[in-house]
């Protein structure tokens, strides 16, 4: 009766047309509409004829009151709508949208609301500012030589500037190809202030028992904490997209240059790698970094020399009342015991190369092999 109202003004002229539409909150078409309705008809017209009735689009109640006893049936407890819906039509020729099915599995308490979680979206981490304050490091199995086999492409690319400072072949991503390929990328560049990586078993202890004791530490780790470089862990593949997004170019690109030159060996690709296609893609992806300083620590000749004690292999010996030690399966005679205490925990190191060097906290100890009988 107030819209009937409302309208009756606008035909007496006492509100306009715009007036009418503002206040009830429709378009000029609807008040002209509504106009000839109020004419015409009793103001009863304006409702709806549908109003407290079903919809033209409700099934019988019939047909729900028949899908509702088979969805209670105990054959089809804890089914989904979708394949139950697809079953009721197979077995009882009765169809009936899923989701339908669901809203009225769900007004019935056959099945609980399932609310879709709303998607985070997150900002892309800004880069570093200048080169060598961060490599993005990281290995990536594929046939890159076409010999129906998977090698591994070790990378670490510059976070500030996306170039690939250090590509290398090797078989697998284990310690040994690992120390080669740093001990070769400090050589020439220096030592990156951090490193982001995987949470490779390689380069981290991944088990929940053993995740906060500092003792079980990887070598890599280890040794990465001994050069005070930093070593950030990342949590998924997305979190070091741009090393994972190299891969996919190299994968397109340096596979096809391999191609051309006839390359199938890992040797001649190291080479190939270090001549023609690392240059080559810096001239052609690099980026310009914020900043002009190179962050990368120059090492001395003595710390190179010392690299593959870093990368040791660490572990601890009780010393025996006659100055000896056991280590996989021989024996080591130790000199100037004497001023070691009873029961002394000697550091046993094993370099890259199988060298032996024995430690009393920081103090190197001198020995000779013995064997036994």
């Amino acid at each position: 009766m107030r819209k009937a109202q409302i309208i009756q003004r606008v035909i007496d002229k006492v509100f306009t047309v715009i007036e009418a539409s503002q206040t009830l909150w429709c378009s000029e078409r609807t008040v002209y509409r509504y106009m000839d309705t109020l004419k015409h008809e009793w103001p009863p017209w304006f409702i709806h004829w549908l109003v407290w009735k079903p919809s033209n689009h409700t099934p019988e109640n019939g047909k729900y009151a028949y899908i509702k006893r088979i969805a209670h049936d105990k054959r089809f407890a804890w089914w989904g709508p979708t394949f139950l819906a697809e079953k009721i039509e197979e077995l009882y020729g009765v169809g009936i949208c899923h989701e339908t099915l669901r809203q009225r599995m769900i007004k019935r308490w056959l099945r609980n609301v399932n609310h879709r979680k709303r998607k985070v979206w997150k900002e892309r981490r800004e880069r570093k500012e200048s080169y060598g304050m961060m490599s993005q490091f990281d290995g990536s199995y594929h046939d890159w030589l076409g010999n129906w086999d998977k090698e591994c492409l070790l990378v670490a690319i510059d976070d500030a500037t996306s170039i690939p400072v250090k590509m290398m072949f090797s078989i697998w991503e284990w310690l040994e190809d690992i120390y080669s390929f740093w001990k070769e990328y400090m050589r020439e560049y220096g030592k990156p202030v951090s490193i982001y990586l995987d949470r490779h078993a390689t380069y981290k202890v991944n088990s929940p028992e053993d995740i906060f004791d500092e003792e079980l530490r990887t070598r890599f780790s280890r040794a990465m904490k001994r050069i005070w470089v930093t070593i950030i862990y990342a949590k998924s593949a997305e979190w070091k997209w741009r090393v994972e997004r190299w891969f996919k170019t190299h994968q397109d690109r340096l596979i096809k240059e391999l191609r051309l030159a006839w390359i199938r060996s890992i040797d001649k690709a190291n080479k190939f790698l270090v001549e023609y296609y690392i240059p080559k893609h810096k001239r052609k992806f690099a980026v310009e970094a914020k900043g002009s300083w190179d962050y990368h620590i120059r090492q001395s000749k003595d710390e190179i020399r010392e690299m593959e004690w870093i990368f040791a292999q660490e572990s601890e010996r009780i010393l025996k009342s006659d100055a000896t030690i056991a280590y996989k399966s021989k024996g080591y005679q130790v000199k100037k015991w004497i001023t070691l205490p009873r029961k002394a925990k000697i550091q046993v190191c094993e370099s890259m190369r199988n060298e032996i060097r024995l430690y009393y906290w920081w103090e190197l100890l001198p020995y000779t092999m013995i064997t036994y009988k």
